[in-house]
């Protein structure tokens, strides 16, 4: 029945649901706690070294953790050479790491920090090789209790380092490590993963095309995470009380990271999908975007409404101005959600040169744009030149994707919904008169627009459920 791909995708997107949700929304929870327990200043130290890290992890894997998944994922490939060769390849990455650390100590505001950095970056890569791996093993339940014990040792790290032990910002980093190094060892040893593990099983040729494919991923990702690291980069370098303004802004990605945690979530399991399901795959994949894109501007319409007074029970009185920051930030939020659904098709195809050349240029446009709007409209532009920079990858992508998969994007209700969410976040940032009911209109306009295609999905999917 054609109906059960989208049972398959409902069901593993629970799944991960269960799995993900508690532990990539920790951030979220951990932020007011930030917030009463480190300056904004110290926050925004602490948070340019996670920014290094977010740039640098994707080289020491040298992209094995996507290979990992992907190839996993193929039934005529051995798991256990597959899995060799990914730690093999995590090693051989972090090696090269080692021997630039004299260039990794030149980086801005990283004294007393570069082996912190280090082990961070090597435990984080460990972590996601095997949650990668366990994936691919199709374990998804495995992976739903290390996601929520996970989210259990992080809390406990982060009080134990900030509130009992009081070590500052630095306590942020560690309390990740000791949470991810655990949640590693859980899964190598639940998993049996050294059943996997056999150094006589590496596969010179498997690895020269699992680096084919991953290699290009690697820029890619960075390019990607540029978009996210570059803002704080420019805002603390470029404005007076830089790294103070830097703490503001990082909380302000607060409401954009709820876009982003339930994009997440949805696109492990639709990757899944997007791979195994090949029967009518056009209409598949169109279908599911309508439905995707509604939701993403549904829910960035309802929290951006609601962003002042969220900001002012979340954080405490010095960071609340953090709110005048987060509106683009989720519109910037949800074309990133719509970028990363039509990445797929590449990772489909096989095709990651695509993915490298768009998430280049947006990483470009980011650079550019940043530097220019920030000194002209301080940390809003750099949540502007987010916003402009994501929604130039997704029109690549668009444009680019329909010789690989010719789906339907609906254009004409994309611009409506974008044009409806673009006034609302203006209306807000400036304060007009009445800023509340001109954004609740524009909220239900969006609400009106998109209700018809998710009641549709719904109802499919609970007759399928009651047969």
């Amino acid at each position: 029945m054609p109906v059960d791909k989208y049972k398959r995708l409902f069901s593993n997107t629970l799944l991960f649901a269960v799995s993900n949700f508690s532990a990539k929304m920790l951030s979220f929870f951990l932020k007011p706690l930030y917030s009463y327990t480190i300056s904004n200043a110290d926050m925004g130290q602490a948070n340019q070294i996670i920014n290094y890290a977010t740039l640098l992890l994707p080289v020491i894997c040298l992209g094995m953790d996507f290979a990992v998944l992907r190839f996993g994922l193929d039934k005529t490939q051995s798991k256990t050479r597959v899995f060799t060769n990914g730690v093999v390849g995590l090693a051989g990455g972090f090696a090269v790491m080692v021997l630039l650390v004299p260039a990794v100590r030149l980086l801005p505001n990283t004294e007393g920090y570069v082996a912190t950095l280090y082990f961070y970056l090597l435990i984080s890569n460990g972590r996601r090789l095997c949650a990668q791996f366990v994936r691919a093993k199709d374990m998804l339940r495995l992976v739903a209790v290390d996601g929520i014990l996970t989210s259990l040792t992080a809390v406990l790290f982060n009080v134990l380092f900030l509130v009992v032990l009081k070590v500052g910002p630095i306590g942020v980093l560690w309390a990740t490590m000791a949470s991810d190094f655990c949640s590693a060892v859980f899964l190598f040893w639940a998993a049996n993963l050294r059943r996997n593990l056999h150094l006589r099983r590496y596969d010179g040729r498997l690895m020269r095309k699992m680096l084919a494919y991953a290699l290009p991923l690697v820029p890619s990702l960075m390019c990607w995470n540029v978009i996210y690291s570059s803002d704080h980069l420019f805002v603390a370098n470029l404005l007076e009380n830089g790294k103070e303004l830097d703490g503001l802004f990082y909380y302000s990605y607060s409401i954009a990271s709820i876009m982003q945690v339930v994009a997440s979530i949805f696109n492990e399991a639709w990757q899944l999908s997007a791979v195994t399901e090949e029967e009518g795959r056009e209409r598949f994949f169109s279908r599911v975007f309508g439905i995707y894109q509604g939701v993403m501007f549904i829910g960035a319409a309802g929290l951006v409404l609601l962003c002042r007074p969220f900001f002012a029970v979340y954080v405490n009185e010095a960071s609340y101005e953090a709110w005048r920051y987060s509106p683009f930030l989720t519109l910037g939020a949800v074309y990133s959600c719509l970028g990363g659904f039509l990445n797929t098709i590449y990772m489909v195809k096989k095709r990651s040169g695509l993915s490298l050349m768009t998430s280049a240029a947006g990483a470009v446009c980011n650079c550019v744009l940043n530097f220019v709007l920030i000194l002209w409209m301080g940390v809003n532009g750099a949540a502007l030149a987010t916003f402009l920079s994501y929604l130039l990858i997704f029109v690549m992508r668009a444009v680019n994707t329909r010789g690989l998969l010719r789906m339907d994007y609906s254009p004409l209700k994309l611009a409506v919904n974008t044009a409806l969410l673009v006034t609302e976040c203006v209306l807000l940032i400036c304060e007009v008169p009445l800023w509340g009911l001109w954004c609740s209109l524009c909220a239900a306009g969006v609400l009106a627009l998109n209700f018809g295609d998710l009641y549709g999905m719904a109802r499919q999917l609970l007759r399928r459920r009651r047969r």
